[in-house]
């Protein structure tokens, strides 16, 4: 019995810390167990580049708690863009506890 309990315990240990925060489980590169922080490009239009910029961005603690709009709206907004020359995204996370999401879009 204190054998199973021991292994249950390892398990769910082990998903918790897997990645549940991480902030780039969707990343190409995929998450790192340890520290992340890297920049991916996503998308880039036919629009002439822009001199403006927004960002935009989604925190999560331990796969339990997100928060914050990582819209491509939002980041227009708060960059003050009305035509999108490209999409970037920024991965932050730290020991898969703590991850950060932020979409940055360039334009005019």
């Amino acid at each position: 019995m204190n054998m199973k309990i021991t292994f249950l315990f390892s398990c769910s240990l082990l998903s918790l810390l897997s990645g549940c925060a991480t902030g780039s489980i969707t990343s190409h590169t995929g998450p790192g167990f340890i520290y992340t922080d890297h920049f991916e490009g996503d998308l880039v239009t036919a629009n002439q580049a822009g001199r403006r910029r927004g960002e935009a961005c989604s925190s999560n603690i331990l796969g339990l708690v997100t928060s914050g709009d990582g819209s491509v709206s939002a980041a227009m907004k708060n960059g003050g863009i009305t035509v999108v020359s490209s999409v970037d995204h920024h991965y932050s996370s730290v020991l898969g506890i703590w991850g950060k999401v932020c979409l940055i879009v360039t334009g005019n």
